[in-house]
């Protein structure tokens, strides 16, 4: 790829984080003054539970499907997607109903809230963005994936502000997440033809024993990325629950922004001889190195005044919580591409369900006694560990290859 198309994908796909980002951010204080804390509360924790579940309709194909489709041949791209489709409806058919019931479980103070935020949720794991970003069109994915979703969240926030009811939010994104599908499925089918559907349970099923490693990262990585939000919501009240999901909201948007990098990085890395490949590893993860300590910072120091702007001055959290969540997010940052870009490229999908397993296990150990002993800032110190956890294992499986230059050329 040269370096005036790299710089092109990556100006297309940080427009689309940009106007991603800037609706998602306006939409929280609407849903907050709108609908009530007590609301945007059982959101987050629902949205948690869709986090967990969300990993398994997806089921590894955001991990390595962009990978996957830059590396194959256009004959073999249709299909591809086509397969992945209709194995992951297979999936939601078999998740939703108990996903539903376990959010619940947590909050039914708003059932119908809570119920269709699940809905929403998992019926984004059907995108097929992962496949824009491995055929590097950055244009297709603002047109066929951004656009529809944007335009169904700024009508459902138009809705809730004219009535009120959130539901009305969740049910029209929803429908902009199923629009986008269908144009983005009937792009892929209509340019990559001469595939057959198999519409089978059988064949559906049958295809994700290949998915097995990065479905396990994602799933492990959910436990510590999910976790902390149910946790909150268990054992502390409406308040604290809905501050730390904003904060936790903003943390998210910080690893959106960087998220153009990541999706360039997952076509760029890949690239014959190896010794190419080891030579654009050490650039990105450089850049993404870069870009840890810049976004840990800048979340640490303005996500205090953030919170208590987006509330309305309703809802507060102190710097003993933004610093340690700053601290994960940095981590997060960097893990994203040495994991999804790098360990990848080079064939190491386990060593990326490795460091994930690692973080998961450390987090199952210190979330909840963090959580009891110190409130939402031990639960963020426990985050962080996890995911600094996550990064040294990454680096550790990764430095082998990236100093595969001194090796070839010895």
């Amino acid at each position: 790829m040269s370096r005036r198309r790299l710089l092109g994908f990556t100006g297309g796909y940080g427009a689309s984080v940009i106007i991603s980002g800037v609706i998602s951010i306006g939409v929280l204080p609407v849903i907050i003054v709108f609908a009530g804390e007590a609301v945007w509360a059982e959101i987050a924790v629902a949205q948690g539970v869709a986090g967990f579940a969300y990993v398994l309709v997806i089921f590894g194909w955001g991990v390595t499907g962009p990978t996957d489709v830059a590396s194959l041949e256009p004959a073999d791209r249709g299909r591809y997607y086509l397969d992945s489709l209709i194995s992951r409806i297979w999936l939601l058919a078999v998740v939703l109903p108990p996903a539903i019931v376990i959010a619940l479980l947590f909050g039914s103070a708003y059932p119908l809230v809570t119920a269709f935020t699940v809905v929403t949720g998992l019926v984004s794991g059907l995108s097929g963005a992962w496949f824009f970003v491995g055929e590097a069109s950055p244009g297709r994915y603002f047109f066929l994936d951004l656009v529809p979703k944007s335009i169904g969240t700024l009508a459902g926030a138009g809705l809730l502000m004219i009535t009120g009811n959130a539901l009305w939010f969740i049910l029209v994104q929803g429908l902009g997440a199923v629009a986008a599908l269908i144009v983005t499925t009937v792009s892929i089918s209509s340019r990559y033809p001469g595939w057959a559907r198999d519409l089978s349970a059988r064949g559906a099923f049958a295809r994700l024993s290949g998915q097995s490693a990065a479905v396990a990262m994602s799933l492990t990585s959910a436990i510590y990325v999910n976790l902390p939000i149910l946790i909150v919501g268990a054992f502390a009240g409406t308040q604290v629950t809905a501050a730390y999901a904003l904060a936790e909201r903003i943390m998210r948007f910080g690893l959106m922004a960087t998220r153009p990098i990541v999706q360039v990085s997952q076509s760029f890395v890949p690239a014959k001889p190896e010794e190419e490949q080891a030579r654009r590893a050490r650039v990105v993860t450089k850049i993404a190195a870069l870009t840890g300590l810049a976004g840990g910072i800048a979340y640490a120091a303005a996500t205090p005044w953030i919170v208590d702007l987006f509330s309305g001055s309703g809802l507060s959290i102190p710097f003993a919580l933004s610093i340690p969540l700053g601290i994960a997010l940095a981590a997060m940052l960097v893990s994203q591409i040495t994991g999804f870009a790098c360990l990848t490229a080079f064939g190491q999908t386990r060593a990326l369900a490795t460091s994930t397993i690692a973080g998961a296990i450390t987090g199952a150990v210190l979330l909840v006694p963090l959580m009891l002993a110190f409130g939402t800032p031990g639960i963020a110190a426990g985050l962080a560990v996890s995911e600094v956890v996550v990064l040294i294992v990454q680096l550790s499986r990764l430095r082998p290859f990236l100093r595969q230059r001194d090796t070839l050329t010895a």
